[in-house]
């Protein structure tokens, strides 16, 4: 997940086909896509793009407002997320990410959480006939929003899990958002591990934003690779590149996640 590259893109100062035509050289099989970098028009020349260069796309990485007060709002949103599991779908990704939404002044913490799941809910019932999964975030704040996720606290992600864990809704869980508040990313994977679809192996140093090179940081890697081995998990580990120090930092992430992965998946 390019997330070093998101205001680059977005901002004109490189493409989205210079961002994928990195990718190979650093051995990675499949990409993360931004909802922001897509769109209708130029689908087609992107499935032609990944194809030619051999890459997947494991996820297009959404960020709806389903905490929205105005119920409107949250109807665009939803809205919003169906095309972009369309997308998802036409790309071959079969998840879509998707957060609580932000959090807003003036909204009672049990109307918000009902908002976002309801949302969660409908929008799986699109998504899922599509061979797309809705995967909900440990998620902190999107890029393009201004203020932080309803689900930055733990507390208030779990209050939501809760309300979508009988429900066909996964998890995106991510490994270094609960860092920012204190929160132990060991105990909260054991609590949601069963719902995970896909993963954001991130890394970062207590109370900070800013991400670290894998290993680098504060975020206890093996232990959370082997609970997700032990619940027989076979998706993916996608690297959320949020590290100030380039290509190198990305490459000795991957070397660092790929070492964490021989170690954990080969001892029996």
């Amino acid at each position: 997940m390019p997330v070093r590259h998101i205001h680059p893109v977005l901002q004109g100062q490189m493409t989205l086909w210079d961002w994928l035509r990195q990718a190979p050289a650093f051995g990675v099989q499949a990409v993360e896509i931004y909802h922001a970098f897509l769109s209708d028009a130029m689908l087609p020349a992107l499935k032609a793009e990944l194809n030619a260069l051999g890459l997947r796309v494991s996820q297009v990485t959404c960020a709806p407002d389903f905490t929205h007060p105005d119920p409107a709002v949250r109807q665009a949103e939803l809205d919003a997320m169906r095309q972009r599991v369309d997308w998802a779908a036409e790309l071959g990704a079969d998840a879509v990410r998707t957060t609580a939404g932000m959090l807003h002044d003036g909204i009672e913490p049990d109307d918000a959480a009902r908002y976002a799941a309801d949302c969660m809910v409908a929008l799986a019932e699109y998504a899922i006939p599509r061979g797309v999964y809705p995967c909900y975030e440990n998620h902190y704040k999107d890029r393009l929003w201004t203020r932080e996720d309803f689900s930055f606290q733990t507390e208030r992600f779990l209050q939501v899990f809760v309300l979508i864990e009988q429900t066909p809704v996964r998890v995106n869980f991510d490994f270094a958002n609960p860092l920012m508040t204190g929160a132990d990313p060991v105990a909260l994977l054991q609590r949601v591990a069963h719902k995970v679809h896909h993963v954001h192996a991130g890394d970062r140093l207590p109370g900070e934003y800013q991400h670290s090179v894998l290993g680098e940081g504060a975020v206890p890697f093996e232990p959370l690779l082997r609970i997700l081995k032990e619940r027989g998990y076979a998706g993916y580990l996608s690297i959320e590149d949020g590290q100030a120090q380039g290509d190198e930092g990305f490459r000795r992430s991957l070397a660092f996640l790929q070492a964490q992965v021989d170690r954990v998946w080969q001892t029996q």
